[in-house]
């Protein structure tokens, strides 16, 4: 008789679209080997991810556990107890976090159940709780191989192992006929679109691509910028704007919100650019790649891993205008350049950073652990 599907618990911090981590959850759970895994998803609250969640399927379990703190210890010991009983009403085999807290009550009950966690590392910024976390943890995938600095006390390989975010190629289809973005914005079809992608806060950077189109203005002539994302940070976006008056970029600076039609603001994208302070291993620059542009992108996190410096795009230092500046114009005046960077790009999407390497690097972990060869 074969053995029963192998049932995983999932857990995030957030009910709805926050960052490109529920993105990856939401493929994931939905593209799985339903024939071998069978998975559940533990949510903080009601919302668009649980509704896509259900529409396709898949149990969804709505639960907000409570900070952690010595005040809150009769919380904290209920929501502990919550999810012991959660584990044994869904036969649960693996659990999959992805945020500190839930790692922090996943982890104890995971060890009173005697059944192993995987906790996801989707930031590079460090936890107050991650060596504790550390412990409590049978693998943690990283999205980039720089995130192990984040564990600098760890020596040798320790539990880590490394799966990159990915992305569906095929929803990047070579041939696809672009988005008139232009017409849509009212903007000359003739000019250079440039186009960054991310919250609307200090960390990514914005302010530096406007500041280098200030610098290189007068060289790249007819362009537009699109800054597509949340607002995070109203008193950043009153600087953007400010600085974009300074340069006088007022009307080819365009701060569109987020946008539900990324694919196709990309298909008619020339270049993109992710100026961030900090990143972990964004999906946006998978996506520019998935859809053949060139990009340039800083010297953070695991952007340098995702892109190879004038082989699939151009890395910069962090906060340096004027290096942005001169990569830009390098770009602009050089349509062939683009081109050949862009088609590099998507080659190296297709090998590396394809849905379906990931999943198929996921399920391989989860078998490794569950069958034993993994401790």
């Amino acid at each position: 008789m074969s053995r029963r599907r192998w049932n995983i618990l999932y857990s995030t911090g957030f009910g709805n679209f926050f960052g490109g981590g529920q993105i990856s959850l939401l493929q994931l759970v939905t593209r799985l080997d339903s024939s071998i895994f069978n998975p559940c998803v533990f949510l903080p609250s009601i919302g668009v991810l649980a509704d896509q969640l259900r529409q396709k399927r898949i149990e969804v379990i709505i639960d907000e556990l409570p900070g952690i703190s010595l005040s809150n210890l009769d919380q904290n010991v209920s929501g502990l107890r919550r999810l012991v009983k959660l584990i044994d009403q869904y036969q649960i085999d693996l659990i999959h976090t992805d945020n500190p807290r839930h790692t922090f009550y996943m982890g104890i009950a995971a060890r009173i159940k005697k059944i192993p966690l995987v906790w996801h590392i989707r930031a590079s910024n460090r936890d107050r709780y991650d060596y504790l976390l550390y412990i409590l943890s049978n693998r943690l995938i990283l999205v980039a191989n720089s995130l192990k600095d984040r564990f600098s006390w760890v020596k040798g390989s320790g539990k880590f192992v490394t799966i990159y975010n990915g992305v569906d190629i095929d929803e990047f289809k070579k041939d696809a006929i672009p988005f008139s973005v232009h017409e849509y914005l009212g903007i000359p079809k003739d000019s250079l679109l440039i186009t960054v992608i991310g919250r609307l806060e200090p960390l990514k950077g914005q302010i530096y691509l406007i500041e280098a189109c200030g610098h290189a203005k007068d060289r790249i002539g007819n362009f537009y910028v699109l800054c597509v994302g949340d607002l995070a940070d109203s008193d950043y976006l009153l600087k953007c704007r400010s600085l974009t008056e300074k340069h006088g970029l007022s009307d080819r600076i365009i701060f569109t919100g987020n946008r539900s039609d990324v694919i196709q603001i990309l298909n008619s994208t020339d270049i993109f650019v992710l100026p961030s302070l900090l990143e972990a291993f964004p999906r946006s620059i998978l996506e520019a790649m998935a859809a053949g542009k060139p990009s340039i992108v800083t010297r953070v996190g695991g952007c340098p891993e995702a892109v190879e410096e004038m082989k699939s795009g151009m890395i910069v230092p962090p906060g340096n205008s004027d290096i942005l500046a001169e990569k830009i114009i390098l770009l602009a005046e050089d349509a062939s350049l683009r081109d050949r960077l862009g088609q590099e790009a998507r080659k190296r999407a297709e090998k590396i950073f394809s849905l379906e390497q990931n999943i198929m690097q996921t399920q391989n972990l989860y078998r490794q652990i569950l069958d034993g060869r993994i401790i």
